[in-house]
C-alpha cells in the first residue's frame, strides 16, 4: 500500500516537473535569440526619475536636459503632481538603486518612441562580493533571463518588479491610486505590453523586493476570464506566478532525488536526469559576467 502511494506521488511529481522543465528550457533558449534594437528616437521626450527618500543614489548619467531627478515620500501624490505637458514618462527607482548605466535614458526613449508604454529595466547588484550576494545575483539573473528576456523574445510581456521601471506618465496618473496599487496586475489585465531592456541597467545595493503579495487563489480567479479574452500575456504571467521559483524547484527536486535514491535506487535514475536538465537550463540563463573566467568552460553550456 505504502509502495503504491509513493510511486503514485513519484509519477505525479515527475510529470509536472518534466512539463516545467520543458517550459523553462524553451524560455532559456529563447533568451539567446538575437534581439532587434529599437530605432533611434525621432521626437524629443522628457522624463522624471523618481527616487525614494533616504536613497544613496549617485547620478552619473549625462543627458541632464532630458530628465529631472525627484525624491519622494508619497509616490501617488508625487506622480499626480507631475505636469503631463512637461514630462512624457516616469522612471520609478527602488530604494536600493545606486546608479544607472550610460545611455539608459536614450534606450528608454527609443523604446517609448516605438510605442512601448512600459519598460522593465535590468536590475543588477553592483557589489557582488561575498557568497550570499553572489548567489542572490545568480538567482535573480536566472529569473531575468527566463521570465523577462525569454518572455519578450517569445512575444509575451516581461514580468514586472514594480520598481526600476519606465512607464508612461498619463497611464500611471490614471491607475496609481495608492502606494499598494498592483501596477503589474493592472497592466496585464489591460493587456498592455511590458518590454524588458537588458542593456538598460540599474545598479543596486541589493535586489529590489517584489512589492506585491502573491495570492494564489486570487490569481487563479483571473485565469479563466483571461483565457476567454485571449489575453495570453496575463495567462502566461499567472502560470509563472503559480509555479515554484527556479531555486525552490531545484531544492525540492534535489531532496526528492536523494529520498528516492535511498528508497529505490533503480527508480531514481530519472530524477538524476531531471536534475541534469535543470542544471543545463539554469546554466543557459546565467550571463557571462557572473561566471569567473577560470570556471567559465565548466559552468557554461552555452556561450552568450
Amino acid at each position: 500500500m505504502i509502495d503504491t502511494l509513493i510511486f503514485i506521488i513519484d509519477d505525479s511529481l515527475l510529470f509536472f516537473t518534466v512539463v516545467i522543465l520543458i517550459y523553462w528550457f524553451i524560455l532559456a533558449l529563447a533568451s539567446h535569440f538575437k534581439r532587434t534594437p529599437y530605432p533611434k528616437v525621432k521626437s524629443k521626450y522628457r522624463c522624471a526619475i523618481l527616487i525614494p527618500e533616504k536613497n544613496n543614489f549617485s547620478n552619473t548619467i549625462s543627458e541632464e536636459t532630458s530628465y529631472d531627478l525627484i525624491t519622494y515620500k508619497d509616490l501617488p501624490e508625487t506622480v499626480l503632481s507631475l505636469n503631463k505637458e512637461q514630462y512624457n514618462l516616469v522612471i520609478l527607482l527602488s530604494n536600493v538603486a545606486n546608479d544607472l548605466s550610460p545611455q539608459l535614458i536614450e534606450k528608454v526613449f527609443n523604446a517609448y518612441d516605438a510605442g512601448t508604454k512600459v519598460i522593465q529595466l535590468h536590475s543588477v547588484i553592483k557589489d557582488r562580493k561575498g557568497f550570499t550576494k553572489y548567489i542572490q545575483a545568480v538567482r535573480e539573473e536566472i529569473n531575468n533571463n527566463l521570465f523577462r528576456v525569454g518572455n519578450t523574445q517569445l512575444g509575451f510581456s516581461s514580468n514586472l518588479y514594480g520598481a526600476n521601471i519606465a512607464i508612461d506618465l498619463a497611464w500611471l496618473q490614471n491607475n496609481l491610486k495608492t502606494s499598494k496599487t498592483n501596477l503589474e496586475r493592472k497592466l496585464f489585465k489591460q493587456n498592455i505590453y511590458i518590454d524588458y531592456l537588458p542593456d538598460a541597467t540599474v545598479y543596486c545595493e541589493s535586489m529590489p523586493v517584489y512589492p506585491y503579495r502573491k495570492r494564489t487563489g486570487k490569481l487563479l480567479s483571473y485565469l479563466f476570464p483571461s483565457l476567454l479574452e485571449r489575453n495570453w500575456n496575463f495567462c502566461n504571467r499567472i502560470i509563472q506566478q503559480i509555479l515554484p521559483s527556479p531555486s525552490k524547484l531545484y531544492t525540492c527536486i534535489c531532496i526528492w532525488t536523494l529520498l528516492m535514491t535511498g528508497y529505490d535506487w533503480m527508480s531514481s535514475f530519472k530524477w538524476w536526469i531531471i536534475l541534469l536538465g535543470l542544471s543545463i537550463t539554469y546554466s543557459l540563463a546565467i550571463p557571462d559576467y557572473l561566471v569567473k573566467k577560470k570556471k567559465r568552460i565548466k559552468l557554461l553550456i552555452w556561450k552568450r
